[in-house]
């Protein structure tokens, strides 16, 4: 009975609203811990075997609930990862995949 009488309330709200992105926005909830990934950038200087083996590595150093996709530019393709490279994110984590990939290829969405 709570959760119809919460998801009203965004509705509600939403439909008051200007009708923007922003209303669509609330109607969803926004983003959630749930829902959020850890997005790899990588380049195509970065696509070695090599590299991708030390990111393996970094990720599986910081194991945890979030998912993790990988962006390869050459090709404009998104894989997403196995339950097994879900990762704990932190700015240690962060930093350890920029050191191997570059500065600005990880970021939570």
């Amino acid at each position: 009975p709570s959760a119809p009488a919460g998801a009203g309330r965004r509705a509600s709200r939403a439909a008051g609203g200007s009708g923007g992105p922003a209303a669509s926005a609330s109607a969803s909830g926004g983003p959630t811990a749930k829902t959020q990934r850890l997005f790899v950038k990588i380049a195509a200087d970065r696509e070695t075997a090599e590299l991708l083996t030390r990111l393996q590595g970094v990720l599986q150093q910081h194991s945890g609930f979030m998912p993790v996709v990988l962006f390869y530019e050459r090709e404009q393709r998104l894989l997403a990862l196995g339950d097994q490279y879900r990762v704990k994110p932190s700015p240690p984590l962060i930093q350890a995949i920029e050191a191997v990939m570059g500065g600005g290829t990880a970021r939570v969405k």
